[in-house]
């Protein structure tokens, strides 16, 4: 009876050794070093490296926008995430969907070429 009971000790020392080992190697295989979190910026609602109000360079980093004639990084209409933004700083025309800023249809008369004048009638 003895034997047995030693036998069962040292069955239930290794196997709690095994295990301990187990969890430990498996636990160090997937803690590689995570990515660094992207700063976001709380204000305008976008990542704070792509933020052009927080970031001013990026306006003349990125350039003009080939299709809507305004800074690349200030283009809602290519980047909607920009919306928020827009919408922070109070410069979004929400009867154009566009921003304040840019409307050409909401500037004095001044119309892009192909916009439709402002009727009075949307919203």
């Amino acid at each position: 009876m003895k034997k047995n009971i030693m036998i069962a000790v040292i069955l239930m020392i290794t196997g709690a050794a095994g295990a301990t080992l187990y969890l430990k190697f498996n636990s160090s295989v997937g803690s590689e070093e995570p990515e660094p979190q992207t700063e976001f910026c709380v204000k305008h609602q976008i990542a704070e490296k792509d933020c052009p109000w927080c970031d001013a360079s990026l306006v003349e980093k990125l350039g003009i926008c080939p299709g809507h004639d305004v800074p690349e990084a200030l283009c809602s209409r290519c980047n909607p995430a920009l919306i928020p933004g827009f919408k922070a700083e109070n410069d979004w025309c929400s009867g154009h969907a566009v921003p304040e800023s840019q409307c050409a249809v909401c500037r004095d008369g001044e119309h892009a070429p192909g916009e439709v004048p402002f009727s009075g009638k949307e919203k």
